[in-house]
């Protein structure tokens, strides 16, 4: 799969430099091989297990806990030392809860970069009744973190599967 990335506050920079897993991370999404017939089958959740298991096999954590605080209520879909990702291929407001976490497991010195990962427009110009209607686009988080910038303060790389 080919990538459209957006870096908000130097995320890509930590993720290279201090993490050393920017390199691991576009490997496995850049040789990722979704299956997004499932949509046309009404199984959006189909391309969010795929992915979450391309990261599982390659020793990342599913399902972690974005505060020891919060317990089973607030998780993440990936993480690995100090690195998040939220996949999000169904709702934009569900990019809202993902700004959130990422923010609190910031505050408590747990998280140094989030991850979104999102299907690209161009997957969805191919099959335009498949994909949910209020699907998160790059664009999206473009504009939230503009308008936002005041109070996000977590580096975030965003990453849109095309």
């Amino acid at each position: 799969m080919r990538l459209r990335t957006f870096d908000y506050r130097h995320a890509e920079l930590i993720l290279a430099n201090e993490c050393g897993l920017k390199t691991e991370i576009e490997h496995i999404l850049s040789h990722l091989q979704l299956d997004t017939c499932h949509y046309i089958r009404r199984q959006p959740a189909a391309p969010h297990r795929q992915i979450q298991s391309a990261f599982k096999e390659r020793g990342w954590f599913a399902e972690a806990a974005a505060s020891p605080f919060t317990g089973a209520r607030t998780r993440f879909d990936l993480s690995k030392e100090g690195v998040a990702i939220e996949i999000e291929t169904s709702s934009r407001e569900f990019l809202y809860r993902d700004y959130f976490r990422f923010m609190l497991a910031e505050s408590q010195g747990i998280l140094r970069v989030g991850i979104i990962i999102l299907l690209d427009e161009t997957l969805r110009s191919a099959e335009p009744y498949a994909f949910p209607a209020g699907s998160p686009r790059l664009a999206d988080v473009m504009y939230d973190l503009r308008c936002l910038n005041h109070w996000i303060s977590v580096p975030i790389w965003c990453v849109a599967l095309r």
